[in-house]
């Protein structure tokens, strides 16, 4: 199984901060964000990655490639990190024909335990889903059909409607990745939705019958960083996990 990890973006909102290095970089504890990720995925038997950079790419580079010697690595540049968004970067990652991938984009922070509860799943597609505490309205919620599968995903979905909050962790078979290549490139170069996220091309996909089940993460931690108080508070409870 292959890693396609997103990093192409500004992180405007944790300036100063990322003025000058890219939000991946960060440190939390002894670890950048993303040599946190790549380490654990590396544990779970996951050397393979495709990276998408972009803002600050070299430094995202030169980093991997200094701290994982024995992974293999291949890079792609998203030139117009400043106008697209993640399904653009996804279109880019020269997606394996045929092989499942494990799809994240470089500003989560997770448990250990989180990558394997995903990998031990037996479902061919599915996304990592947190049901406790709360849900903001700014997080990619999720709506679960009777049947349990993943039926919409979307910022915009009232939160009664939200069974919870999806992670930004996926795994996905390779026939998956098959429709999915072929469904994010008319999406972006014919359809002109350069800017959306890529949650819209798997909602698409559902509604032709890929069938997505979601893998309660129950008290594991996982979080996405935006913003310096996301930052603080992952620093504080990433400090010993």
């Amino acid at each position: 199984m292959r890693a396609i990890l997103l990093a192409a973006g500004q992180a405007t909102r944790l300036r100063p901060l990322t003025d000058h290095c890219p939000k991946c970089l960060l440190k939390v504890g002894d670890e950048s964000i993303l040599e946190r990720a790549v380490r654990i995925l590396g544990e779970n038997g996951i050397r393979q990655f495709t990276v998408v950079d972009g803002f600050c790419g070299d430094m995202i580079r030169e980093t991997l490639l200094a701290s994982f010697s024995s992974f293999e690595f291949q890079f792609i540049r998203n030139e117009d990190f400043s106008t697209t968004n993640n399904a653009w970067s996804l279109m880019l990652a020269n997606l394996p024909a045929g092989e499942p991938i494990f799809l994240l984009d470089s500003d989560i922070l997770f448990e250990p335990k989180v990558i394997s509860k995903l990998l031990a799943s037996g479902a061919p597609n599915r996304l990592g889903l947190r049901t406790t505490g709360s849900v903001g309205e700014e997080e990619m919620k999720v709506s679960l059909g009777p049947d349990g599968r993943v039926c919409n995903l979307t910022k915009e979905m009232p939160l009664s409607e939200a069974a919870g909050e999806s992670v930004g962790l996926e795994v996905f078979s390779g026939d998956f990745v098959n429709e999915l290549k072929t469904v994010l490139t008319r999406r972006m170069k014919v359809d002109g939705f350069i800017n959306e996220y890529y949650e819209a091309s798997f909602v698409e996909l559902m509604g032709s019958g890929q069938d997505v089940r979601p893998v309660d993460l129950g008290s594991l931690i996982c979080m996405e960083i935006d913003t310096p108080e996301d930052l603080d508070v992952a620093r504080q409870v990433f400090i010993n996990r």
